[in-house]
């Protein structure tokens, strides 16, 4: 796993853009990202006005998915990576299958990644509100009653609180333009609607 994830790192480094060069990734302003809260692998409260003034990459798994989860999770682990220098970043996954992925749970499974609390929080809300919070609030397939249709893609959110982009998590050239969106959004390019 941990060679995996060096692996990806590399790779994603290797195809970043150089310092001022703009990344052609078109970064249209969808909507206001909708206002959840949860809770945590730390078992604690998870409100998501904390990402105000990040940048955010919100996505949905569950734990014991065996087919794409593991592979947008390496794929956030590596991201992770990237920016561990840049405090507004921040990494948000949630889980569509709350009544298994309990706290506990979801504490083993963020380790198996690196994710560290407060810039990756694994988070687990009631089935309601999962199906909620994806289909209505970010347009994306989700539902805790049928874990395995959860959308596979990375959504981000700027600074303001509006979604910039929807990204094929199982694609390596779209996290490569969600790498180059977010470091756009971070150093105020973003604004533009262009990255």
């Amino acid at each position: 796993m941990r060679r995996m994830v060096a692996l990806g790192a590399c790779v994603l480094l290797a195809c970043s853009p150089q310092k001022g060069e703009a990344p052609a990734v078109e970064l249209p302003e969808y909507f206001p990202a909708p206002r959840f809260s949860g809770t945590t692998a730390e078992g604690t409260v998870f409100d998501a006005e904390s990402l105000r003034g990040k940048v955010a990459v919100v996505s949905f798994f569950f734990t014991s998915c065996s087919g794409p989860c593991p592979v947008l999770n390496s794929r956030l682990s590596v991201l992770q990576s990237l920016f561990a220098d840049e405090p507004d970043v921040r990494f948000v996954s949630i889980t569509v299958d709350p009544l298994r992925d309990t706290p506990p749970v979801l504490k083993r499974y963020a380790q198996r990644y690196g994710a560290k609390p407060g810039r990756w929080d694994f988070v687990r809300m009631s089935p309601d509100s999962v199906e909620w919070l994806a289909v209505t609030g970010f347009r994306v397939p989700g539902s805790a009653h049928a874990p395995d249709l959860h959308s596979t893609r990375f959504i981000l959110i700027d600074r303001r609180g509006i979604v910039r982009g929807f990204f094929s998590g199982l694609d390596e050239n779209e996290v490569k333009k969600l790498e180059r969106a977010i470091r756009w959004l971070l150093h105020g390019e973003g604004s533009k609607g262009r990255a």
